[in-house]
């Protein structure tokens, strides 16, 4: 039985042609993160838009580890993070200043030509080395974003399709292998041209018959499916550590001044809350012993 496309990531390949690709649909995972925090809705658009183009990059991840974009922009949005690791579970945040409207796109939002710029990070945890790649916000939308950032970073000739609303986002990510023959070329054309083409064929109820209504002249071979969601990975052992950093004296300064500290997760809006015991305890442990 085939898996529905929900919450659902599937790779395939177009068989006796240099071309590869990923169909994600994320529905559960992306209304978690959007009830997180209360954005406007032509920014839940473009956060839809984003965490699906991170989760079909994060899907191609060979570490324990996560990959990381930030949105940098100097007009109405600030900040755009999102964050995908190995297990495919994300987590998101923005902030903005003024008003955004229902159709705005990336750069209405992101400020004038040349001011802003997107971080993509490769975060092991296992000890191996971060990688940064970084880029202008050229393009006026994310996918375009996207696909300059592959053509300048990996030189990997790709196209990406990504559509977010009501509830659920959806993205497509087809790439042409730097092997490819002369002889690829009428299938990569071809299958370039499929997404705008069939629109429609994104509101298919699984990811094989998209594959199919995209490419049903191609022989496409799908991989089994994983399952994005929704995950923070914030914790009180966390937070105590970003306490310590902060300092004994800052910490007490604001135990006098509120009687408790405490902090949210921009990600997910937890709250933590310590009193001063706990506060206390943070910079007792990690005191040197004589």
């Amino acid at each position: 039985m085939v898996p529905p496309f929900a919450d659902n990531l599937t790779r395939f390949v177009i068989e006796r042609a240099a071309v590869r690709g990923a169909v994600v649909s994320l529905d559960d995972a992306y209304r978690d993160i959007l009830a997180c925090h209360a954005y406007p809705a032509g920014l839940q658009r473009l956060l839809g838009e984003t965490l699906a183009a991170v989760c079909l990059l994060a899907n191609a991840l060979k570490f324990n580890g996560s990959l990381i974009l930030q949105l940098h922009g100097d007009g109405i949005l600030r900040l755009l993070v999102v964050e995908c690791d190995a297990a495919l579970s994300l987590r998101a945040t923005a902030q903005w200043d003024g008003v955004i409207g229902d159709d705005a796109q990336l750069a209405d939002l992101a400020g004038a030509a040349g001011g802003g710029r997107m971080v993509l990070t490769l975060d092991p945890k296992d000890g191996g080395p971060l990688y940064q790649g970084v880029v202008a916000l050229e393009g006026g939308s994310v996918g375009a974003l996207f696909e300059h950032y592959l053509a300048k970073s990996e030189q990997i000739e790709s196209r990406l399709w990504l559509k977010a609303g009501d509830g659920r986002a959806r993205g497509l990510l087809l790439q042409k292998m730097p092997d490819a023959m002369e002889s690829d070329a009428a299938t990569w054309q071809r299958a370039a041209a499929a997404p705008s083409a069939a629109p429609a064929a994104f509101e298919a109820a699984d990811a094989h018959a998209l594959l199919t209504a995209l490419f049903p002249g191609d022989d496409v071979r799908a991989f089994g499916a994983r399952t994005p969601r929704f995950g923070c990975s914030c914790s009180s052992q966390r937070v105590a550590g970003a306490l310590r950093l902060l300092g004994s004296a800052e910490v007490e300064a604001i135990l006098a001044e509120r009687g408790t500290v405490g902090v949210d997760c921009e990600f997910c809006n937890r709250r933590y809350d310590f009193d001063p015991g706990e506060a206390r305890a943070i910079f007792a442990a990690s005191a040197p012993v004589h």
